[in-house]
């Protein structure tokens, strides 16, 4: 079969991404506890950013390298991924519930994230060092604002516009939610509730440099075996920036997203989807560009635009009946409107 090692390494670079970003947020978490950190913060902030450490280490190591369709291709890819498909797929498995601070906060911060984008990389064809310091900037306002509105909120309060599931899907969330032998059911778990071990602080960095050098290494086989997959097969790296690339690298928010909502932890879902999502933006495009300037293909302001829009539609879906819920009907349009996404981005 032509290009399986290639396609080998490139699921290898993944299996390393995943575990190089999980084991670093484990150590760094250890240690930020360890100076006195509250759990809360942790879980709004180390862990947070922890979710888009793959896509992060793919798209500086994409950039440096000169491939621009990459970090692009993974971005809008990997947040139309999170809206469409994760969302989608745990919709259909319970409806989710669009908490306050959602509405109200995340959904029209990316959607100004990705508005920002667009002006910076349409007015200059690139995106400079001062644009991505000043998209750096904002995301780390953003993450401010989360862990000291997390750290305030009362879940109740949050929640209490959130329409009740119907008799049948409480029934399935219920079921699905017990616990299980040996062990506990967490029906209310999110970022906020993460607890932290602390270890030996020496073990702790010992793990972060290997995990450095797994992220590293993890992003070098995607990035590099994906532009020869790209090269052999005539595609463009942008297609294969949106398609393997950003589905590998979002395949933790996939898994979680899922499980959480089998196991009944459905209020994370938004949330941490969109939180993700301006990570991706503001973080993920905007770091690479401290090393050069990132050039901009305008073919990509139709993938944004959409970015939006799906963005967007999620304030509509609250206005349906269950009220301020995700509802069955929507994952099923969001997970049908992907694959036409997708669809259409092999055709374009």
């Amino acid at each position: 079969m032509p290009y399986m090692l290639e396609f080998a390494l490139i699921l290898v670079g993944f299996v390393l991404l995943v575990v190089g970003a999980d084991k670093l947020v484990d150590s760094a978490s250890s240690i930020a506890a360890r100076f006195g950190m509250p759990d809360r913060v942790i879980g709004l902030t180390i862990v947070a950013v922890g979710t888009s450490l793959p896509e992060l280490v793919v798209s500086v190591t994409s950039g440096v390298g000169g491939h621009a369709d990459m970090v692009f291709g993974n971005v809008v890819g990997s947040c139309l991924a999170n809206i469409l498909l994760i969302l989608g797929i745990s919709a259909l498995i319970s409806p989710i519930p669009l908490s306050r601070s959602t509405r109200r906060f995340e959904i029209p911060a990316s959607i100004a994230s990705v508005a920002l984008l667009l002006v910076f990389a349409n007015t200059g064809g690139r995106i400079s060092l001062i644009e991505g310091v000043a998209m750096l900037a904002l995301f780390a306002a953003f993450m401010v604002r989360s862990a000291v509105v997390g750290t305030r909120a009362k879940r109740a309060q949050d929640m209490s516009d959130v329409e009740p599931l119907s008799a049948a899907d409480a029934r399935v969330l219920a079921a699905s939610s017990e616990p299980a032998a040996g062990g506990a059911g967490h029906p209310d778990l999110d970022l906020a509730d993460v607890k932290v071990k602390q270890r030996n602080i020496l073990v702790d960095l010992l793990i972060i440099s290997v995990s450095i050098a797994l992220l590293k290494v993890g992003a070098d086989f995607v990035v590099n075996n994906s532009v020869a997959v790209a090269s052999g097969l005539g595609v463009s790296e942008r297609v294969i920036g949106i398609t393997v690339v950003a589905l590998g690298t979002c395949l933790p928010e996939l898994v979680t997203g899922v499980v959480a909502a089998l196991k009944g932890n459905i209020e994370i879902a938004v949330g941490n989807v969109i939180g993700s999502n301006v990570a991706n933006v503001l973080l993920v495009i905007g770091a690479p560009a401290l090393f050069s300037a990132v050039p901009y293909d305008t073919t990509y302001n139709v993938d944004f635009v959409l970015q939006i829009a799906f963005t967007a539609a999620l304030l509509l879906c609250a206005l349906r009946k269950p009220r301020n819920r995700v509802g069955r009907m929507d994952g099923i349009a969001f997970t049908f409107l992907y694959v036409a996404y997708i669809v259409a981005s092999l055709l374009r």
